[in-house]
């Protein structure tokens, strides 16, 4: 974690017992922030819950602004998830580099095969009578825990969120963390070769059955328009499913996976010294016009990302754009 951003959590249990964690802070949203802690010999045995997380294990904690719970994915050492805590706390102060954080004793604890549980509500309770906590706020607590619960019952907790970025993408919260810039580009290229794949997969599948099942490619103009219909609208969705994520293989990017705008000018230029060195149209315009075309395509995304994101000139993806402009140039 050297290096990396950190965010201190005080964690105070009413009256005066205080705790301080040091967390890595991997998302900085609006709506929920993410931090990393890992425990290590200092922490472990970590109790969380209904266990004991040992040295090695990780939580995912996502703190929700102006929320009254806060939730935890546990993992083991291995990288298991073990199960979800949702702490009930007094909405957190947040600080740039602190967030002061107020347990209110009940949790509810979901493991990873099995019903949710609420724990601490004989605590809560002792907290009420000894008046360290004011009855009409322990009332308010009961009734997020059981909101809580019935969530949990009806299958909609943990939040979305909380399972769209579990441990596995970590390193991928990391890089939008810092290099966003280089973090959309490849999320945004990445849909659009899986698009490009699962297009080529349904325009081969309704080809097959218009051509098993009518007369399309024969004459029958009507069956040919309803193949081209059909293949529009599967087009359409899936290129709002791929944009979205909502498919297989448009995973989040990973650092040891990515892109460059520097591998893309180098591809450009490379292909771009061939057919200025010979121009053959014929030779090189079936080759190369596709490959010129996705090209571009890839580095005005990524020229677009870094002005959207990192708020620099893209100086490479801009001379990328130039060396493709100038061979299809040629090429036409």
């Amino acid at each position: 974690m050297s290096g990396a951003p950190t965010v201190e959590v005080v964690f105070t249990r009413l009256p005066d017992r205080v705790s301080r964690y040091r967390q890595e802070l991997l998302h900085d949203g609006p709506e929920c922030r993410i931090s990393l802690m890992r425990v290590d010999g200092e922490l472990a045995p970590l109790r969380l819950g209904e266990i004991e997380l040992p040295e090695g294990a990780a939580v995912l904690w996502y703190l929700f602004p102006g929320r009254a719970w806060e939730v935890a994915a546990a993992y083991d050492p291995l990288g298991r998830l073990v199960g979800h805590y949702t702490n009930f706390i007094r909405p957190a102060r947040l600080e740039p580099d602190r967030w002061q954080v107020t347990d209110l004793w009940l949790d509810v604890w979901q493991p990873r095969d099995g019903p949710a549980r609420l724990l601490d509500a004989e605590e809560l309770e002792a907290a009420v009578e000894a008046g360290v906590v004011e009855a009409v706020e322990a009332r308010a607590v009961e009734a997020e825990a059981a909101a809580v619960l019935r969530s949990c019952s009806a299958g909609r907790w943990p939040p979305r969120i909380v399972g769209e970025y579990p441990l596995a993408d970590v390193p991928a919260l990391r890089l939008r963390r810092d290099e966003p810039g280089t973090y959309y580009a490849n999320l945004i290229v990445g849909r659009l070769i899986a698009f490009g794949i699962y297009a080529l997969g349904a325009i081969s599948l309704t080809s097959l059955a218009f051509a098993a099942l009518t007369e399309a490619f024969h004459g029958n103009r009507l069956a040919l328009v309803s193949w081209g219909v059909v293949t529009a609208i599967e087009l359409l969705a899936l290129f709002g499913l791929s944009l979205a994520g909502r498919l297989p293989a448009t995973r989040r990017p990973r650092p040891e996976e990515v892109l460059t705008e520097r591998i893309l000018f180098i591809g450009a230029l490379v292909t771009g010294l061939a057919v200025f060195l010979y121009p053959d149209v014929d030779l090189w315009r079936g080759g190369l016009m596709g490959i010129y075309g996705a090209l571009g395509v890839f580095l005005a995304v990524f020229a677009g990302a870094r002005l959207r994101w990192e708020q620099r000139f893209p100086v490479l993806a801009v001379a990328g754009l130039v060396v493709c402009a100038a061979a299809l140039l040629v090429l036409l």
